[in-house]
């Protein structure tokens, strides 16, 4: 990609450190690991799009590098994450030097948003206002000043199955400027799947009602929007990948909304109800098994775990004010709500988890998991899962007993079993075939054989 300005910069340089190796990184790393990350991380910013295709093609390259660094990844596993991402990928286009002088209007911004094809132009626009005014200073006009630019970016940040904000999550975990302004060119250059409207609803619909004592927890609201015909209906299989945008938004918004917006979020409450909403989204996962078939977790309450660990890592910046946070999650939780419908609000049976066995990781430990998915081919999909689910094993824990202990439906050694589940039910697979999709139709088991 011709550089966004002519010297190397923070904003455009992988420049990883080991005192910022991830959050659940425990195992020590030799730095020629640190220095393989940095070289292929590069490479990756520097040559490959951050979109392979125009709609749900994601590049996961830096997830998978960062993911497998923080679990303890050899330099040979650091190169076995860039390789099992790398063919898929496409060049990243040349920059339009004019559109991004242009950029720095917010009307262009505003009205450009959602163009794919304008990647290279917002990543190399993000970078120069990161170079003259700092990263974080940055992150708080386009995401948290509440312009309407600020309001369009930080919708589209959890578009895409949560990718983009993923990618922010990882920028502010490992220190990397140059994976924020990654982050911050894929949200703006997303398509648009109407989260926003969702988002927007909700937070109308919270405006006027009068604020419960005891807000309902997450759990009671995902039995509520199970119960609702209206809700559960309202994506079709013949949705395809639109079940999110004319189903849950375009067939039930009012209804979505009139549930989802009772998750609301007391500031000082934060740290325990972010911990609540990974356990939930982990449970979704592991639970949302099919009677009478192989194990298998859904591809898309995957992404609401692997995508927790990283309001973990936001609640703790205290550069970004605290309604901010506050309302991040918010927008997490019931976001996870609209993808349980999207998935077909599958029934969900705890002795899927607190039952499960294989013999194959019935030994393992969390250290044990991570060396093993370190080794395993995938796209990184499978190591970000089971590095959230021992995020949430911790944060979830000191509230997994007494007043609260209702809301917390993974708890104990269940954080553990799903971990298991995740890498027996995903070791030898190809990257299509180690997840079902949309498991609470019958036609994501219809179209599965193999999982007979």
């Amino acid at each position: 990609m011709p550089a966004a300005t002519s010297a190397a910069t923070s904003t455009s340089r992988i420049e990883l450190e080991s005192t910022h190796l991830g959050i659940t990184g425990e195992s020590k790393l030799d730095d020629q690991a640190i220095t393989e990350a940095n070289r292929l991380l590069q490479k990756n910013h520097e040559e490959w799009h951050m979109f392979f295709r125009d709609r749900a093609g994601h590049n996961h390259i830096a997830h998978s590098i960062l993911t497998c660094l923080a679990l303890g990844a050899s330099p040979e596993d650091i190169q076995r994450a860039y390789d099992d991402g790398v063919d898929i990928q496409r060049p990243i286009p040349e920059v339009d030097a004019e559109m991004v002088k242009k950029l720095s209007d917010d009307e262009v911004m505003f009205e450009t948003i959602g163009t794919i094809t304008q990647y290279t132009s917002f990543l190399a626009f993000f970078q120069n206002h990161m170079a003259e005014h700092g990263w974080k200073n940055t992150v708080n006009k386009y995401l948290f000043s509440r312009s309407k630019v600020a309001e369009k970016m930080l919708a589209r940040m959890y578009e895409g199955a949560y990718h983009p904000v993923i990618h922010l999550g990882l920028g502010f975990e490992f220190q990397q400027p140059s994976i924020v302004a990654e982050a911050l060119a894929q949200a703006a250059a997303h398509d648009d799947s109407h989260i926003g409207t969702l988002f927007e609803t909700c937070e109308a619909q919270a405006g006027i009602a009068y604020p419960p004592k005891n807000p309902k927890s997450l759990i009671q609201l995902l039995q509520e929007v199970r119960k609702s015909d209206t809700i559960r209906n309202a994506p079709q299989w013949s949705d395809f990948g639109n079940k999110m945008r004319d189903g849950v938004v375009g067939r039930a918004l009012l209804d979505m909304a009139s549930i989802a917006s009772q998750f609301r979020i007391k500031p000082d409450e934060l740290e325990r109800r972010t911990a609540e909403m990974i356990s939930v989204c982990a449970y979704m996962a592991g639970a949302s098994q099919r009677p009478g078939r192989k194990r298998k977790i859904d591809f898309f309450y995957m992404h609401t775990v692997t995508s927790s660990i990283f309001f973990s890592v936001i609640i703790k910046q205290d550069w970004i004010k605290l309604e901010d946070r506050v309302r991040m999650v918010e927008w997490k939780g019931r976001l996870d709500l609209a993808w349980y419908v999207v998935s077909g609000t599958a029934e969900l049976y705890p002795d899927a988890v607190s039952e499960y066995h294989d013999d194959f990781s019935a030994n393992m430990g969390w250290e044990e998991l991570f060396a093993a998915v370190n080794k395993e081919h995938d796209d990184g999909h499978v190591a970000k899962l089971i590095r959230a689910l021992k995020n949430g094993e911790q944060v979830a824990k000191p509230f997994e007993t007494g007043q609260f202990s209702d809301s917390f439906p993974v708890h104990g050694d269940m954080w553990l079993k799903i971990a298991r589940m995740t890498l027996d039910t995903t070791k030898g697979w190809t990257p299509d075939l180690k997840w079902v999709n949309f498991t609470g139709f019958d036609m994501g088991w219809k179209i599965r054989p193999d999982l007979a």
